[in-house]
């Protein structure tokens, strides 16, 4: 049920008359996917089995002029032939995006009926916003989707709530609670602020931000800073073509202010205590009309070059609360995109983390069957040290070695 938040809100909007310009539009998405046990030396292997991961979204736009509204929402009927691991979530390989309230004032319950057993049922309210446009940009009030950076793989600057590697459906981004203000400084300049309101408005889960985005000559530059409660954070980037070859870099540098935490139990977010440094940079280039490659390397900063530090890390701020989501430090991730007909496309990348030499590689080939109809076939391969149980807790040696070999089928039918 909804926790302090009703839909009669959007009743409440000003919109003269929706029906000439209100539209209804949506997708059904079914996956199954098979998972290899997660390998464990000197413990027994965690199962995973095979999943049944299933979508249906509704999504309710309307277009008055100066007066848009929008609203999302979807269910996610999901079977486990193995207990229901969405408790654990964080577990290496998790295919799952599930909402996060963090940056959510008030949401709905995220199971409908039971959470437990081997068949549970999701909801999102991933959209419910109003929006005001006129001549000077616009103003866009309650659950929208805010996303930052130039980068085309890993976005230094994309804090609130970003796709892990593995996340299966990315279709859409987690739609997040703020206040967004929009404006137009000329043909090519605009001005981004922001201020989002996350759980119970408390000072942990609140977030400002000012972006600029403009064009210099033939270099499209952004720079951002963003106020979290124990930090800032102050990026930027550039994109550009370089002869035949497209070019882009962004960097973060976020500046900590927080205070550790004492070693106890306690509800309140990890506060961030050291400060760090994310860059990435790349190309991409087309070899004919029907291939294109790119390649980017990544700098994390707030990761390590010591495999055993993965687990520990996990629970800091930067991953909790800043959108950090690799453990190591470099990376370098090789991407390759083939038209093969019209009707079928092959994609590969690999996250390579050189700092413990563990792979993690995506294999996908999407078959469009009319303009509503598509099928996709993929696999995730890894590579790397296995966990190793030692002295009764578990060591981890790489990070992609610990992920699950993964096999997908899935269909999707949009209306």
């Amino acid at each position: 049920m909804l926790r302090s938040l009703s839909l009669t809100a959007l009743l409440c909007l000003p919109l003269p008359v929706l029906a000439d310009d209100f539209d209804v539009t949506g997708y059904l998405k079914s996956y199954l996917l098979y998972q290899q046990d997660i390998e464990i030396y000197g413990a027994d292997d965690f199962a995973l089995g095979n999943q049944s991961q299933n979508a249906a979204r509704v999504m309710f736009s309307y277009l008055g002029g100066n007066h848009n509204a929008e609203v999302h929402y979807e269910i996610q009927p999901i079977y486990f032939t193995e207990a229901n691991i969405l408790s654990g979530n964080e577990l290496l390989g998790s295919t799952f995006a599930l909402a996060s309230n963090r940056y959510r004032y008030k949401d709905l319950d995220q199971y409908i009926g039971d959470e437990d057993g081997d068949f549970v049922t999701l909801q999102n309210l991933d959209r419910f916003n109003y929006q005001y446009s006129d001549t000077w940009g616009d103003l866009t009030l309650g659950r929208q989707v805010i996303s930052f950076g130039s980068a085309r793989f890993i976005n230094p600057t994309d804090i609130f709530v970003p796709f892990a590697i593995q996340t299966l459906n990315q279709e859409y981004r987690i739609g997040i609670d703020a206040v967004r203000a929009q404006f137009a400084l000329g043909d090519f300049s605009t001005l981004d602020t922001g201020v989002i309101i996350g759980q119970d408005a408390e000072k942990e889960n609140i977030a400002a931000f000012v972006r600029t985005k403009m064009t210099l000559d033939v270099n499209d530059v952004e720079a951002i800073a963003i106020a979290l409660d124990s930090a800032l954070l102050l990026g930027g980037g550039i994109e550009r073509a370089i002869g035949d070859f497209g070019f882009w870099f962004e960097a973060a540098y976020l500046i900590a202010n927080g205070d550790p935490l004492p070693n106890t139990i306690t509800d309140t977010a990890p506060e961030f205590t050291d400060n760090y440094l994310r860059s990435s940079i790349g190309f991409d280039y087309a070899l004919d009309e029907y291939t294109i490659v790119m390649a980017e390397y990544h700098y994390n900063g707030a990761g390590s070059n010591n495999a055993e530090d993965y687990t520990q890390l996990a629970e800091t701020a930067p991953y909790l609360r800043g959108g950090v989501f690799l453990f190591g430090e470099h990376y370098i991730i090789p991407s390759l995109s083939r038209q093969l007909s019209a009707l079928n496309t092959l994609a590969a990348s690999a996250f390579i983390n050189l700092s413990d030499q563990s792979t993690f590689v995506t294999l996908s080939m999407e078959t469009s069957w009319s303009d509503n109809l598509y099928s996709d076939f993929g696999v995730y391969l890894t590579h790397g040290d296995a966990l190793i149980q030692d002295q009764q807790q578990i060591v981890t040696r790489s990070e992609f070695g610990a992920y699950p070999l993964s096999a997908y089928a899935s269909l999707r039918y949009y209306f």
